[in-house]
């Protein structure tokens, strides 16, 4: 069912846009109260046009549309702020976070604490804060909002407090299971209560690492086997640092 148009400016940020017809931009909305919404920006890239510059990427917007199908019209737009800086590894981390989204999240499905979670994430990037911890609490975050949150301080099969001593393996859809072993594909106890807490200390690199590794592990069965663009640009950005 799609939802109504908003009467009133509604706090945005565009997630991608892409050119429509001689002068037009098709923009994907991630909005306060209406989850994302794709729109028409109708002679948005005309040399004289009063949004141009304007719809761009990790720019907090206030937004007005119309219509009721897949793609509505953009009426109203306008800077809710200034643009957020984001530099080098933080602009694909950025795309990273917009991907990611574009891929999970169907249009016009409403998720207010999702888009604060977008906008901590978004403000996090463009701050001098580790960018690491961020991109993790977002991940879960993300998915707890989908209903695919994550178990992380019990085990899945008994319901025993997980252990920061111990190691588990990831079950999707189970939880942690506890493992005798210590290789690929195992986790220490410590990394998923960090990541249950959404808390690391100034020496967790080795926690955060394999939080990433949990997290890109559980995320791989929702994004599908295309590769993220951003993850490649993150990698050319980095390598030319």
């Amino acid at each position: 069912m799609t939802a109504e148009a908003p009467d009133e400016l509604e706090a945005a940020y565009v997630l991608h846009r892409r050119g429509y017809r001689d002068t037009s931009l098709i923009v994907e909305l991630f909005t306060a109260r209406h989850g994302r919404v794709g729109v028409v920006a109708r002679g948005a890239r005309a040399a004289r046009s009063r949004w141009r510059g304007l719809l761009e990427p990790f720019q907090p917007l206030l937004a007005t549309w119309r219509g009721r199908g897949e793609l509505q019209t953009l009426v109203q737009a306008e800077a809710a702020g200034p643009a957020l800086r984001l530099r080098r590894q933080r602009l694909a981390s950025g795309f990273y976070v917009n991907e990611i989204l574009l891929r999970l999240l169907r249009r016009q499905d409403t998720n207010t604490e999702l888009f604060i979670a977008y906008s901590e994430a978004m403000m996090g990037l463009a701050s001098e804060t580790d960018e690491t911890p961020i991109l993790r609490v977002f991940e879960k975050r993300l998915l707890q909002s989908l209903g695919y949150g994550l178990l992380l301080d019990q085990t899945g099969d008994s319901g025993v407090a997980v252990s920061p001593e111990r190691r588990y393996r990831y079950e999707p859809g189970v939880g942690p299971l506890e493992s005798s072993g210590s290789g690929r594909g195992t986790f220490s106890g410590a990394a998923l209560l960090a990541l249950q807490q959404e808390r690391w200390e100034a020496d967790s690199e080795d926690l955060l690492r394999e939080a990433q590794l949990l997290m890109r592990a559980v995320l791989a069965p929702h994004l599908g086997p295309q590769p993220l663009r951003s993850r490649a640009l993150y990698r050319q950005l980095k390598r030319g640092k």
